[in-house]
């Protein structure tokens, strides 16, 4: 089981990659998992979507609003390394 602090970690690597489309991406990837019988995979991609969401609404509340995708000159090389 990951803690809920590599959940965050993943969740925000998923946002800084995909912007709004992460929690769809992740979706995806969580309906996958289960079609191939992942159970427990596709959990920890849904914990992934659920931080994704609380991420998103926490930075509305401080913010107001988010931008729709990042801005590439905010983008690094390490947002497009594989782990």
């Amino acid at each position: 089981m990951l803690l809920d602090s590599e959940i965050r970690d993943a969740a925000l690597l998923m946002i800084r990659r995909h912007g709004t489309s992460a929690a769809v991406r992740a979706g995806y990837r969580a309906g996958m998992l289960m079609e191939a019988g992942e159970f427990g995979a596709s959990e920890i991609w849904v914990r992934i979507i659920q931080a994704i969401n609380q991420l998103r609404a926490e930075a509305r509340e401080a913010y107001g609003s988010l931008p729709l995708e990042t801005p590439p000159e905010t983008l690094t090389g390490e947002d497009y390394q594989v782990a």
